[in-house]
C-alpha cells in the first residue's frame, strides 16, 4: 500500500485544523454560554434571599403577636440600650431594656440580642436579611464588628417616646389594640446596611444598621422580582409579609409627607 505523500497530509491537517475565526466564535459561544448561566445562577440565589428574607419576617411576626399575647397587646420597644434612652427613667425601668431584640428571640428559642458577646453578635437568618449589602469597616462610625449591625429595623414612629403627636398618653410600648390598619402599617422592614443605601445617597448615613428601630430615611430596596421591579420586603402589624415597590422613592422627603399617613404611623394625628 503506497504511503500518504507528504502534500496529501498537509492537506489532512488543514483540514482538521480550527481557524482562528473559528476558534475565536467557539470561545464567544462559551462566554455567552457562561454568562447565560451565571446570570440564571445569580436569579435563583437572589430570589432564594428573598423567600429567606420574607420568612425571617414572618418568624418574628409570629414571635411579636407571642409577645402581644402574654403583654395586654402591647409590643415591645423599638430600641436597645444602643440608642441613648431620653426617657428620664432609671436604667432598671427604661424602655430601652425591653426592645425587641432583647424580648421576641426566647420566643424563637433564640438568645436576647444584648446576651451575645461583643464581636459575636448574630449575622445570620432570622436575624439578618441575607441579601443584605454591608460595605468595608471604615465606612462606619461605629465598630460594627464588635457590636454587630441590623439589617430589619422596626418602625421608630411606633415608639411613643418620640414626639409625633402622640393622643395616648406617651407610652412607651405600642398597644395593638388601638392600632387604626394593622394590615396597612409597617412593624419591620429591610434596612440599609451599607452608608450610601439610604433615602439620601448622597449624605452616607455612617451610622447605618446600627439601631434596631428606625424611620423612612432607613428604608432601602435590595430585592428584585422577575419583571424587574425593585423594592423591599415588609412586616406589617397584622402579621403578614409583602414584598412593595410603593413605598420607597430617593425623592422622599425625610418624614412621611402627610401626618396622617397610616403607613408608618398607628394612626393619625389629631
Amino acid at each position: 500500500m503506497a504511503e500518504p505523500t507528504p502534500q496529501v497530509n498537509a492537506n489532512r491537517a488543514h483540514a482538521s485544523a480550527f481557524t482562528l475565526v473559528e476558534l475565536l466564535a467557539v470561545m464567544a459561544l462559551v462566554a455567552l454560554l457562561a454568562a447565560v448561566a451565571l446570570g440564571g445562577f445569580g436569579r435563583a440565589r437572589a430570589a432564594a434571599q428573598a423567600a429567606a428574607c420574607r420568612e425571617n419576617l414572618r418568624l418574628w411576626g409570629s414571635a411579636f403577636h407571642l409577645y402581644a399575647a402574654e403583654h395586654g397587646g402591647r409590643f415591645p420597644h423599638t430600641d436597645d440600650r444602643t440608642r441613648s434612652d431620653k426617657s428620664g427613667l432609671p436604667a432598671s425601668e427604661s424602655p430601652h431594656d425591653h426592645s425587641w431584640v432583647d424580648e421576641l428571640p426566647p420566643y424563637m428559642g433564640l438568645k436576647p440580642w444584648r446576651d451575645h458577646p461583643e464581636g459575636q453578635r448574630p449575622t445570620r437568618n432570622p436575624w439578618q436579611c441575607p441579601a443584605a449589602h454591608w460595605a468595608a469597616d471604615g465606612a462606619y462610625s461605629y465598630n460594627r464588628r464588635k457590636e454587630g449591625g441590623f439589617s430589619y429595623a422596626m418602625n421608630s414612629y411606633l415608639s411613643y417616646d418620640f414626639d409625633y403627636g402622640g393622643r395616648h398618653g406617651g407610652e412607651s410600648y405600642l398597644n395593638t389594640l388601638r392600632c387604626e390598619a394593622p394590615a396597612r402599617t409597617i412593624l419591620l422592614f429591610d434596612q440599609a446596611a451599607n452608608p450610601t443605601d439610604g433615602l439620601h445617597p448622597q449624605y452616607a448615613n455612617r451610622k447605618a444598621g446600627r439601631y434596631p428601630g428606625e424611620d423612612v430615611t432607613a428604608l432601602t430596596t435590595r430585592h428584585r422580582r422577575g419583571d424587574g421591579r425593585e423594592g423591599a420586603n415588609f412586616l406589617f402589624i397584622d402579621g403578614h409579609v409583602a414584598f412593595r415597590d410603593d413605598v420607597w422613592v430617593r425623592q422622599h422627603s425625610d418624614f412621611p409627607d402627610d401626618a396622617n399617613d397610616l403607613e408608618w404611623f398607628p394612626y393619625p394625628y389629631e
